[in-house]
């Protein structure tokens, strides 16, 4: 009887960790079930236009240190201009940035969100396409933001202060770099 009663314990004690544990994993997925119109204001897009040239969306680029631009025709997103366009696409060919338009080197027709859309599938698209950013549109499909990255773990670290201040202290193999990486 005693034997019978420890076990029923163990297992309740069980089942509470395991309920426990649901809870937490449940509370991370609601940061990423937001609806972007949710979230603080997104950092506003750059866009230029389709015949900007590749030395126009390089130059503001690095002047407000952005890792891509948006390209647009008669408003609406036709494309993205990124920093890895720059090295594939620029870098590695022999073309005149003054005179070549940013339609023949940007990413066109790019996947887009909508400010209904949840957080999960900006992730979701980053990942799948191995993308930095996802340019949100309205219904007409004129540029209104930009999710990026950063977005999302500013989003992950605002939901778990408590998880990330009391990480352990870190080892060399964990330290950050002192300098930024890239632009």
């Amino acid at each position: 009887m005693r034997d019978m009663r420890e076990e029923t314990q163990a297992e309740e004690q069980e089942i509470a960790q395991e309920r426990a544990h649901s809870d937490t994993r449940l509370e991370s997925v609601a940061v990423l079930k937001r609806r972007i119109r949710e979230m603080p204001p997104l950092p506003p897009a750059v866009a230029l236009g389709h015949q900007a040239t590749v030395r126009d969306a390089i130059e503001v680029m690095r002047q407000q240190q952005l890792s891509c631009v948006l390209v647009v025709e008669h408003g609406q997103l036709v494309g993205v201009f990124t920093e890895r366009d720059v090295v594939t696409k620029v870098a590695a060919t022999p073309l005149d940035v003054d005179h070549v338009p940013l339609r023949d080197v940007m990413q066109p027709d790019p996947e887009c969100l909508q400010l209904d859309d949840e957080l999960v599938y900006a992730f979701y698209q980053m990942h799948r396409g191995a993308y930095r950013h996802v340019p949100v549109v309205d219904e007409q499909r004129r540029p209104t933001g930009l999710v990026s990255m950063q977005v999302i773990i500013d989003a992950l670290v605002a939901a778990f202060p408590q998880e990330l201040l009391n990480l352990p202290p870190s080892s060399p193999a964990h330290t950050i770099a002192p300098t930024r990486e890239g632009a």
